[in-house]
């Protein structure tokens, strides 16, 4: 039974090494079409993060928007596009996606 248990174990560990399966609950840079809370966004001291579009074939558009859904900045970034430095995101602010592109958001420091 000990042998059993053993080999189930290994096997099992190999399935999900070889099959690439990823955490629910990773957090990643990356985000793509939708709408997020500026939580959503990788935590830092700062308010300010630099972005840009890492998809190769895609453009994307970045909205953000203040507590009053008032929009505080707007852009469209074209495939592989540089970095852009956004407007400070306040907790209640919201950051809208639009298209198929990736953007990766990095924190800047203070």
């Amino acid at each position: 039974m000990k042998r059993f248990t053993i080999l189930f174990l290994i096997f099992f560990s190999l399935t999900f090494n070889i099959i690439g399966l990823k955490t629910t609950f990773a957090i990643t840079n990356t985000f793509t079409q939708g709408i997020y809370k500026s939580s959503d966004l990788i935590p830092s001291k700062s308010n300010t993060y630099s972005f840009s579009n890492i998809s190769s074939t895609d453009g994307a558009y970045l909205i953000i928007l203040d507590e009053n859904q008032v929009i505080n900045h707007a852009i469209r970034l074209e495939p592989n596009s540089e970095k852009h430095v956004t407007v400070p995101i306040l907790p209640k602010y919201r950051v809208i996606i639009l298209g198929k592109g990736e953007l990766y958001f990095t924190p800047m420091e203070s």
